[in-house]
């Protein structure tokens, strides 16, 4: 069947070919189960957040406290898929809408964020720390000049 320049194919369980792409639900169906389009792209996700995990500790750029926050992000999402499965099966509902189970998941993410932050927080102070650092003079060091010229001098004298 050619509907202007797309050609597109209705196999038996309602997946489409669109320009050569096969697509899980027919784009132009009244009703489109977002449910197993957002659990496609929960996983699919997945990769590109890999990825910037395995970059960020390759650069070691980030404090490690923000790095292992980003990694209990893991956690939360492991925690989240068998409490949504829970919460579907016992429940007949989604995670959403079983308080508890929700809190529970929703905890993790609270502190994959505080980790993040207070790591982010200790990275900026550090930061400060050694720029202060370099701008202004140890105290001993105004000392150490003294002592140095005080030997100077009595090398001088002798």
């Amino acid at each position: 069947m050619q509907h202007g320049s797309r050609e597109w194919k209705r196999c038996r369980n309602r997946r489409v070919i669109v320009c050569g792409l096969p697509l899980p639900v027919d784009p132009w169906a009244p009703t489109i189960d977002s449910q197993s389009i957002a659990s496609q792209l929960f996983a699919f996700s997945l990769f590109p957040y890999i990825g910037f995990l395995y970059f960020i500790t390759k650069s070691k750029t980030a404090p490690n406290l923000t790095l292992f926050g980003f990694y209990f992000l893991l956690a939360f999402v492991g925690a989240t898929i068998p409490a949504g499965i829970y919460a579907k099966v016992h429940y007949g509902t989604s995670l959403s809408n079983v308080d508890w189970l929700h809190g529970g998941a929703e905890s993790l993410l609270t502190l994959t964020n505080l980790f993040i932050v207070l790591g982010l927080r200790e990275g900026l102070r550090k930061a400060q720390n050694s720029q202060d650092d370099e701008k202004t003079p140890s105290p001993n060091s105004g000392l150490e000049e003294e002592e140095e010229e005080k030997k100077n001098k009595r090398g001088n004298l002798v």
